[in-house]
């Protein structure tokens, strides 16, 4: 009986000690936002709040994973990017990233400048001429006040010019206000527009200090901090299915552990 006892109290410390390892997946407030058209997503645990999002880039060669960790706890914790795991969901594997700095290094080599330029293959920026017919009355005013300004004379009047040498000055009486009633999606979407986005550069801006610049790296985040960057995955090594409207799309199941926390989100690769 004594045995049976120690046996017993034994496997209860080592369940214990597994499932404190093992962290929790988060079942706190979840929700989606979308900035430059890609779609956001987050998860709010007991401590850390997680917001990803999946895109191709590098002339879509790559699936960029975007991942940014707030710490809201009173402890600082580690995040690696190795401890991100992103699976193939048609698949039902897991994909290999690429480092940043790996990627980079591929990216200069001459060979390779054209495989991940974005517009190689005829894209281009997307940004074609002005023609006649897209020039109007307000544009003209606009330009001539861009011209004007560049030059350093006088700045011509028009009701349709979005310009101003006062800072805040086409801002509402009731921004402070506003400000005040910023919800949690409206403060993660703010974080995420501030600056330039990585998603959004990385499908135009094929530099590979731009790479480097942007890629995920282990980073210890401070209480009340963040941290973000983006993981690169070869877009090619995603297996396709067919959809209702007979196109073939992707789908990755992203993983962050942060602490004893644990958040996965679901998104589809367009």
């Amino acid at each position: 009986m004594r045995y049976l006892l120690c046996a017993l109290l034994c496997g209860c410390w080592l369940l214990a000690q597994e499932q404190t390892s093992t962290p929790q997946e988060s079942e706190g407030a979840r929700g989606a936002f979308y900035v430059d058209g890609v779609v956001y997503q987050y998860a709010a645990g007991r401590d850390f709040t997680v917001v990803v999002a999946a895109h191709p880039v590098l002339n879509r060669k790559f699936v960029g994973v975007k991942v940014r960790v707030y710490n809201g706890g009173q402890h600082s914790v580690t995040v690696k990017p190795e401890d991100v795991v992103v699976e193939d969901v048609v698949a039902g594997h897991a994909v290999a990233a690429v480092s940043g700095a790996e990627l980079a290094h591929r990216m200069r080599k001459p060979y390779n400048i054209a495989r991940y330029s974005a517009g190689a293959a005829g894209g281009g920026d997307g940004q074609g001429p002005i023609t006649s017919d897209m020039v109007n009355p307000q544009m003209l005013e606009m330009m001539r006040a861009l011209a004007a300004r560049a030059g350093g004379g006088p700045v011509p009047g028009g009701k349709n010019i979005l310009y101003t040498d006062t800072p805040g000055a086409l801002d509402d009486e009731d921004a402070s206000a506003r400000a005040a009633e910023c919800d949690q999606v409206c403060r993660l979407r703010a974080r995420e527009t501030q600056g330039s986005d990585a998603l959004a550069q990385l499908q135009r801006q094929t530099a590979p200090d731009a790479v480097e610049q942007y890629a995920l790296l282990a980073n210890t985040i401070p209480p009340r901090g963040n941290v973000a960057g983006v993981l690169f995955y070869p877009l090619g090594k995603l297996a396709e299915r067919p959809t209702a409207t007979g196109k073939k799309a992707r789908s990755v199941r992203v993983t962050v552990p942060a602490g004893g926390e644990s958040f996965q989100f679901e998104m589809a690769v367009e």
